[in-house]
């Protein structure tokens, strides 16, 4: 897979909607469970979302 970029706000309460594109090139669907982990260092951080089919 190539890479992709793209750009999201974050809301009054602090959420952020998965834009389109991404949704569909990792097939996530409503409801489906992500994981999002910080990696990097403290004042370069990145946030990396796994989809998941459990919590566990």
């Amino acid at each position: 897979m190539a890479l992709m970029r793209a750009f999201a706000k974050v809301g009054k309460e602090g959420k952020i909607s998965i834009p389109s594109n991404i949704r569909r090139e990792v097939d996530l669907k409503e409801g489906q469970l992500v994981e999002i982990k910080l990696s990097g260092p403290k004042k370069a951080q990145y946030v990396v979302i796994h989809k998941r089919e459990s919590a566990r």
